[in-house]
């Protein structure tokens, strides 16, 4: 049983409280009491609560009238909710399953019936909470390939037709021009879809994973090799400033992505003749990788919408890049994955620093 789920005990009776509250903490649940509505609305909005047990005859506010309440507010009107009652008449079941209740419970308590039911919802809303995500992804996902990916396919396919057709002569400076394109093109298109191939696998559960203890060094000297030469045609200096003795415990291929990605949008939103500076250090329990440039920075709202609304969004680099919002994505999430903290540091028109901390040892 998951020790981090919380679930709320609302009666107005001590005794049952203690006699409810004992069941679940043999089930290792962490438990929440309150002895009336107002302390239970209370409770609800200080803390993250998975499931609530609800007396529906309280002196003053009674149990309908706080569920009411609660189903009416967005950030609370999915928390499930148990009624608990002396009463077993069938006008209470009714009017608790209109107000939302997903099911009662009848006093005096059965150890076994009160864990299975409890148990069973708490699964269902976790089960519920999967699928709400997954619902998201998938949108995020058929955005991404509606806009990000057919659109540069579309323009690929146009400009093979017109090669296919004649319309360029071979060897001038227009077919020169269209060929560069075409493999800049190509190869961002090529690159999206690694990183959507990735970020799938990453939330579909089925994303190799293989943490241990690793160099740094090596993985950011890959990620920067890599990205050279997108740097040096908007003649950016890459500063690399990482000792090669320093190790974290990390999965090698995840992280890769992440500063790959933090690279990558470095040089896509620093101007020409910009710099990024790329360094480590070590801190009590972690190594700290910084990226550091001086492009065009984030604007409060945008980072607010990435890392705090954990919403999509996608931009283009100052040399019209092409972006999907994905890579951000990826940083946060394989970041996550591995243990990590990340960190963004970020000005508009001054530029951007992000933050990587990964684990000396194997933690959780």
């Amino acid at each position: 049983m998951n020790e981090k789920n919380l679930i709320l005990v609302v009666d107005d009776n001590q005794e049952n409280l203690k006699v409810v509250s004992n069941f679940l903490k043999e089930m290792n649940y962490k438990i929440a009491l309150a002895l009336d509505g107002d302390s239970a609305l209370q409770i609800v909005r200080e803390n993250k609560i998975d499931l609530i047990l609800l007396d529906i005859m309280m002196p003053g506010m009674d149990g309908f009238e706080v569920c009411k309440i609660l189903k009416e507010k967005p950030e609370t009107k999915d928390i499930p909710i148990i009624f608990l009652t002396a009463r077993s008449e069938s006008l209470d079941i009714v009017k608790g399953f209109q107000l939302g209740g997903v099911d009662y419970i009848t006093k005096p308590f059965n150890r076994e019936e009160l864990i299975i039911r409890v148990r069973n919802h708490i699964e269902l809303s976790l089960s519920r909470i999967k699928i709400i995500e997954m619902n998201k992804t998938r949108d995020r996902l058929y955005s991404i390939i509606a806009h990000d990916i057919r659109s540069p396919f579309s323009g690929i396919r146009m400009t093979i037709n017109a090669i296919a057709d004649g319309y360029l002569e071979p060897g001038s400076s227009k077919y020169v021009e269209i060929m560069n394109h075409l493999v800049k093109t190509t190869s961002e298109t090529s690159r999206l879809l690694d990183n959507l191939l990735s970020w799938t696998k990453l939330h579909s559960d089925s994303v190799i994973f293989y943490p241990r203890l690793n160099h740094i060094f090596p993985v950011i000297n890959d990620s920067v090799q890599l990205l050279k030469p997108a740097a040096d045609n908007k003649k950016i200096s890459l500063n690399v400033d990482v000792a090669d003795n320093l190790t974290a415990f990390f999965d090698e291929t995840t992280m890769t992505a992440v500063f790959r990605n933090i690279i990558y949008n470095s040089v896509k939103f620093t101007q020409e003749n910009g710099l990024i500076k790329i360094s480590a250090d070590k801190i009590p329990g972690y190594i700290r990788v910084i990226v550091k440039d001086n492009g065009v920075g984030i604007s409060d709202e945008i980072m607010k919408k990435v890392f705090i609304d954990k919403d999509y969004f996608s931009s283009r680099g100052t040399n019209k890049e092409q972006g999907s919002g994905l890579g951000m994505f990826l940083i946060r999430d394989f970041t996550e994955k591995n243990n990590g903290k990340l960190e963004v540091k970020s000005k508009p028109e001054e530029g951007s620093e992000f933050s990587v901390c990964l684990p000396l040892d194997n933690f959780k």
